[in-house]
């Protein structure tokens, strides 16, 4: 009679519209602290970020730099703190991963600590050759920035101006390595059109600190977490500059509008000049010394590169560049053929990322496996995505097999991208032991593929270790891989995965050779925190 009462009390309450009982909150608190000085920071934003995209919490610390959640749904958080002159704890640069919290219901976790980096402060002065100071010169905070498949290239980190002393200050320099750059363009740049010089031309060359031309023979600063470096002071000299001039043609042939022409460094890469493209189509692009450059022609929706300019000891004359519009390339994703296993989720989705810096292009797939990308000419790596429990076996634009993940669009008749996801995935499983032979729980695992595919960025991997050092993955496609177990929390999986860095550690990866359909097995030694360290301070 009691268990009739109680399935009947069920049945009504699920009619009436009422749910079970949900679980009861937990409790979350800790501590932010400056992760030099060890000392609390107060007024400090701390966000409990839900690791399955449910609800989200904020708070902020006291005077003591505590923060509390008193109802915090059961579930696993990331914990995330902000504070002005420092860098956030999640989202910086160096791509930390930090392990998540978990709150069981009615649990109360205490004694959380959150570590923010404080921000450094860099000074310094640009002078001229007679030791005046060069107002209005900009100075730039250079690093080197890591991409996906590791590739390297060097990227602004911040920004300064001089005052009329010839001084700058960067108040807000996340820690690392960095190759400041001073630049001015003088009086040249206020001149009008078609101006003749008394005597030869002349302009201050981008310097790299302390007086080098390019980053490679430059001397790296590195910058500690809340240091004050003071005596980063250039001393530019004039060089003989030079002129390059040309014109500029539309798709039609004739003179484009409300554009602008713009070389920068072919090495670099940094803006050297620019000028807005007369309504004849004419441009003239003065104060440039001797080097070698791309030429840039930028309206507001459209981009175009013309070849190489070397400019030696004379002028560039009579150079022509045309504006090329994006266009569209179509495809279609489809699952191999004969295939009757469904598809687990409907993720697909297809990116072309540039190999040279430009903009990306993507586009979800359609239902019925259609897709239209819009691009600049140029070359790019393929990066699609299949369903869940597939990947990409096979790819073609019009008759060429691309499937080695680079595809060359520089010209718009291309024909059509074709993409096949195949779902003889493998699995791959392991274990990392550290240098005394127990499980080394939280490491990080990264698998990259072989040289022949190091352009197909879909078939890099990036797992975590369990609490017992075990790793289980299923949906790997078909290939030959290294596999590395990596030591830390805060590493940045990219500077891992670069070939540069990697070198020094070829010999403790282990490699795996995943069947279609099969499973493979893999042993790993952890590589220390300390090593990794070290060949960190190698990297420019």
């Amino acid at each position: 009679m009691i268990r009739n009462l109680a399935i009947f009390l069920a049945i009504g309450a699920l009619s009436s519209g009422q749910s079970p009982a949900a679980a009861k909150p937990g409790k979350l608190e800790g501590t932010v602290i400056n992760s030099v000085t060890n000392e609390p920071v107060k007024k400090a934003t701390v966000t409990l970020q839900s690791m399955r995209g449910t609800t989200n919490y904020s708070a902020v610390t006291d005077a003591s730099g505590h923060f509390h959640f008193d109802s915090v749904e059961p579930g696993q958080y990331q914990t995330v703190g902000y504070r002005d002159g420092f860098v956030p704890s999640l989202g910086n640069r160096f791509g930390p991963m930090i392990k998540p919290v978990t709150v069981a219901a009615e649990q109360q976790v205490s004694d959380l600590t959150v570590k923010l980096i404080p921000l450094a402060v860099v000074s310094g002065h640009v002078l001229d050759e007679d030791g005046d100071p060069l107002v209005y010169a900009q100075v730039m905070a250079m690093h080197y920035v890591y991409g996906q498949g590791g590739a390297r290239r060097l990227q602004p980190g911040g920004f300064a101006v001089c005052n009329d002393l010839g001084e700058f200050q960067f108040l807000d320099l996340e820690p690392g390595r960095y190759y400041f750059m001073a630049s001015t363009r003088g009086q040249l740049e206020r001149l009008p059109p078609n101006t003749k010089y008394a005597g030869p031309e002349q302009a201050y060359p981008q310097t790299f600190y302390p007086s080098a031309a390019e980053a490679a023979q430059a001397t790296a600063t590195v910058v500690t977490a809340g240091a004050q470096i003071n005596g980063i002071d250039f001393r530019l000299r004039k060089a003989p500059a030079f002129h390059v001039r040309g014109k500029a043609f539309d798709e039609d042939g004739g003179p484009p509008r409300n554009t602008m022409v713009r070389l920068q460094g072919s090495i670099n890469r940094f803006p050297m000049a620019n000028a807005r493209v007369r309504a004849n189509g004419t441009f003239d692009l003065p104060a440039v010394v001797s080097g070698s450059y791309m030429l840039y022609l930028q309206s507001p929706k459209m981009l175009a590169v013309h070849q190489a300019v070397e400019v030696g000891d004379h002028d560039v004359n009579d150079v022509a560049i045309v504006l090329h519009p994006e266009f569209e390339i179509s495809g279609k994703m489809r699952r191999e053929e004969n295939s009757a296993a469904p598809a687990r989720e409907s993720r697909m989705g297809v990116n072309l990322v540039p190999t040279e810096p430009g903009r990306a292009a993507g586009s979800p797939v359609n239902p019925d496996g259609t897709f239209t990308l819009k691009i600049m000419p140029g070359e790019y790596h393929i990066n699609a995505m299949c369903d869940a429990g597939a990947y990409l076996k096979s790819a073609r634009l019009g008759d060429q097999d691309v499937a080695n993940g680079k595809i060359d669009l520089t010209q718009q008749s291309v024909g059509v991208l074709d993409l096949v996801c195949g779902i003889d995935v493998g699995r791959l499983q392991g274990a990392v032991q550290n240098e005394n032979g127990e499980p080394a729980s939280g490491a990080l695992i990264t698998i990259n593929p072989d040289d022949e595919h190091r352009n197909r960025f879909d078939l890099y991997q990036v797992l975590r270790s369990d609490q017992n050092g075990r790793f289980d993955y299923q949906d790997f496609a078909p290939g030959n891989y290294k596999v590395f177990a990596w030591e830390g929390s805060d590493l940045n999986p990219q500077v891992l995965q670069s070939a540069e860095f990697r070198k020094a550690f070829e010999s403790r990866a282990e490699p795996v050779t995943i069947a279609p359909g099969g499973k493979a097995s893999v042993q790993l030694k952890l590589i220390s925190a300390r090593d990794i360290e070290a060949e960190k301070d190698k990297l420019p």
